[in-house]
């Protein structure tokens, strides 16, 4: 075995390593990877780009946010996040909940979000074209 095919196995055993780390690390914080299914939140971040998420207490919610949630049914699609922009807070019937909307959708969503006991996922940071990966896998 030649000396360059020795190191480019290290090398890979190496890289290998730090992605299975790199996972295990995310997984044990609470991260979690979105992808981007649609156009609506272009330039932000375009379908097909991967969004990484990580846990937001309800009452950290601010306008402005992105963030990551199940939409109410009729609008679920499965148990598939979407991510949107925090609208608007305010309070209905003395509970928190948020209106959210797209970047590039000209109107709020057609829901609203109670902010008690759901499960939001902030975004912190947007991998262009990584999600296509994601998407391509098993459903």
């Amino acid at each position: 075995m030649s000396a360059l095919s020795s190191r480019m196995r290290v090398l890979g055993l190496l890289v290998l390593f730090v992605g299975l780390a790199l996972t295990a690390w995310a997984q044990l914080s609470g991260l979690r990877a979105v992808p981007v299914l649609s156009g609506s939140m272009t330039p932000y971040a375009a379908q097909g780009a991967l969004v990484v998420t990580e846990p937001v207490a309800p009452q950290a919610v601010q306008t402005g946010d992105v963030v990551a949630f199940v939409p109410p049914a009729p609008f679920a699609r499965g148990n598939h996040p979407v991510m949107h922009r925090v609208a608007a807070l305010e309070q209905v019937q003395g509970a928190a909940v948020m209106t959210t909307r797209g970047d590039a959708n000209p109107q709020p969503d057609p829901w609203r979000i109670a902010l008690g006991g759901a499960d939001l996922g902030r975004a912190v940071l947007v991998v262009p074209w990584a999600g296509w990966a994601v998407m391509a896998g098993p459903a």
